[in-house]
Formats: structure tokens, sequence, C-alpha cells
């Protein structure tokens, strides 16, 4: 018995069930070879009732040995279809609450062949699990290169596929601060290929607003957009108003009209909400600000579906 408290591994106890099968079978092998040796000796004409009580006793328990071997069987194997339907639902588990945003995005991309996007993904000290999921779910509706961003270090290109949970703990290792510079150094150098390629550049970065190299950032950003490159930005802020990054694209906004704009996620689903709830809430602003780039003429407000 567990007395830890602790809730078992179930991989565990799946391998003890099997080692207790295989006990249980072991044992009832040797039944079944004691219950032969007296079968021996009543051949050998000793028959008497010692023989008969020992004979049906070895057999009873080979049998009974073989029934707990296939019970024990049994019950190993319902554990093991139950952990792999867990682990099924956990592996739909995001894409199930992305599919309807991003069926919604593709199609719409479909009819842009000359934009290029790519979403810049904070990590940095102050990002939780559940920002940086509702973060990874938003970049996944996009079905565009996703780069994380922290601290001084070169920015880094998601590999793999970021709906699936286990690269998604790979991924979530953040730095000790938020620089952004560095980011939209990234930036600058992904446009640029994007124009010799013929093609204009649509970034989203998502972020909870917090970064301490603003005047650098700042520069770096006028380069980006000063340059004749055809870029846009698109700041979605999961965290409190006020935020250095709210204000670095409040002014950029002014400088460039229409090429910055920023969106705040900072309701009830930020505060009080499930990772979910904010998942939902950071897709919904992330469509918006891609169907109003790939839709200029309609109103940025138009809302994208809601995310089931």
């Amino acid at each position: 018995m567990n007395y830890s408290g602790k809730k078992p591994d179930p991989r565990e106890t799946i391998a003890a069930l099997h080692k207790l099968k295989q006990k249980f079978n072991d044992a009832a092998a040797e039944s079944e070879n004691a219950a032969s040796v007296i079968a021996d000796a009543v051949n050998l004409s000793v028959a008497n009732d010692d023989a008969q009580k020992l004979q049906r006793h070895f057999t009873r328990t080979a049998e009974d040995q073989r029934d707990l071997a296939r019970a024990a069987a049994n019950l190993a194997r319902k554990l093991e279809e139950e952990e792999a339907r867990k682990a099924a639902t956990e592996q739909a588990r995001f894409r199930a609450r992305t599919q309807q945003v991003r069926d919604h995005i593709k199609s719409a991309r479909l009819k842009d062949a000359k934009s290029e996007f790519a979403v810049f993904v904070d990590r940095s000290g102050s990002i939780t699990a559940k920002p940086f999921s509702a973060a990874l779910d938003a970049a996944a509706v996009m079905d565009a290169p996703v780069c994380l961003f922290a601290g001084k270090r070169e920015p880094e290109w998601a590999r793999g596929d970021i709906l699936d949970p286990d690269t998604r703990k790979a991924l979530f290792k953040s730095g000790p601060s938020s620089d952004f510079a560095p980011a939209v150094t990234e930036m600058i150098k992904t446009a640029a290929v994007n124009k010799l390629n013929g093609r204009r550049s649509h970034f989203v970065v998502i972020s909870d607003g917090g970064f301490h190299d603003y005047p650098t950032a700042k520069k770096e950003m006028e380069k980006l957009l000063g340059a004749k490159l055809r870029v846009t930005v698109d700041f979605v802020i999961a965290g409190a108003s006020g935020s250095s990054m709210e204000f670095l694209s409040e002014q950029l906004a002014k400088d460039f009209p229409g090429k910055v704009r920023h969106h705040l996620v900072n309701g009830p689903a930020y505060w009080q909400g499930t990772e979910e709830d904010l998942s939902r809430a950071v897709q919904e602003k992330v469509a918006g600000a891609v169907n109003a780039r790939l839709h200029p003429a309609r109103s940025p407000r138009r809302a994208p579906p809601t995310p089931h």
C-alpha cells in the first residue's frame, strides 16, 4: 500500500502488475509440478488418502494461481488502455482548442500569397505557464514561423510541432529578463529576406508587455519600420495596461501610422480565467489583427470566429 500520500505513478503500477502476473504464473508452474510428482507416486501404486489430498490441493492451487495471473494481466491491460486514452486526450488538447481559428486564418491567408507572417513570443522570466501556453496557441493559429525571445541571448526559432505537449515543455525555458531589441533585429533580417522575395512582412509580437531595453528596442523598431521593408507589426499584450511595450507601440504608431498596432488582453480571461479562457482571448486578438492586415478596408474590430 502507498503510505506516502502521493498519487502512484501509473507506469510503475503497470510494471508491478506485469511482475505480479509472472510471479503467479511461476507459482502455478511449481504447483503443477508438485501435482505431477503426486501423480507419479500414485502411478507407482502407493496411492492413499494423503496422495489424493495433496494432488487435489496442488491442482486447485495451480488453477487459482493461473486465475490470479490472468486477473493481474487484465488489470494491467485496463490501466494501459486508460493511460493511452489520457495520452491521446492530452495530445489533442491544444489542437482541439485552436482548430476553428486556425482553419479561419488559413482560409484568409490563402487569398494573400504576397504576405509572410511570423510570430515572436516572449518567454522572459515574468512569463508563467498559462500566458506562455496561450501565446503558443495563438501562434499556432497563424500557421507561421515562431520565434522565442528573452534576455540578451539570441532569439530562438521554434522547431517541431508547438501543439505537441512535449515540445511545449521543452520550449518553456524562460530567460532571467526580457530584452526586446534582439527580437527586433531578427525581424529586420527576416523582413529583408522577405522583401528580396517580393513579399510583405507581418509580425505579431505576443508578450506580457514588460521589457528592459526600451531605448535600444525603440531604435531597432524605428530602423525596421523606416527602412522601406514593407513591414507591419501587431503587439498582442496579455497583461496589465500601461506596460512598456504598450507605450512603445503607441509611440511608434504616431511616427509610423498604420504600421503598428497594439491589442490588450487584460480582462477576466487574464486575471481570473483558466488557461483555456486566456487561450481563447489571445487567439481572438491575434485573429482580429491578422484579419485587419489581410483586409485593410475592413474594420479592425471585425470579430473572427470565437474559438471553442
